[in-house]
Formats: C-alpha cells, sequence, structure tokens
C-alpha cells in the first residue's frame, strides 16, 4: 500500500512539490503488485491535479484499477 501527495502543487516558480499524474503512473509502473491511494487533490489552491485529470491519465494508461483516487471525507 502506498500513499501519496498527488495534487501536482506547485509555487509560483520552480517544479511541482508533489507527486503529479506523470509520477504517479511512473510509480504504479515501477511498484506494479502495490495498491496506490492519491490524496491532497483539490485540496489548496497551489494543487493543481484534479481527481477527474488524474483518473483520466490512469484510464488512459490503463492504471486507474491499481489507484484508488478518494473523494474528500471518504475513508479507505
Amino acid at each position: 500500500m502506498i500513499i501519496v501527495n498527488a495534487g501536482g502543487a506547485q509555487f509560483v516558480t520552480g517544479g511541482h512539490i508533489t507527486m503529479n499524474e506523470q509520477d504517479i503512473v511512473e510509480l504504479c509502473r515501477y511498484a506494479p503488485a502495490a495498491s496506490v491511494i492519491a490524496v491532497h487533490m483539490e485540496a489548496i489552491n497551489h494543487c493543481l491535479l484534479t481527481r477527474e485529470q488524474l483518473a483520466g491519465r490512469l484510464e488512459q494508461e490503463g492504471l486507474l484499477e491499481q489507484v484508488r483516487i478518494p473523494g474528500d471525507g471518504e475513508w479507505c
């Protein structure tokens, strides 16, 4: 089980400071037996990655079943 901060957060300058969709795709390929829970999306204004965007990318990559994307207040 791997829990990741996946909001793709970034400040005005520099790269992202939490995982973005590409990072999560790479993680899933690196650890295909792991279950991943992606959290911290749509949490604060510098989190640019939405749940919908992440789910769409994971679906394209055939990885959606490996990653759980809980809604606000949802327990896993």
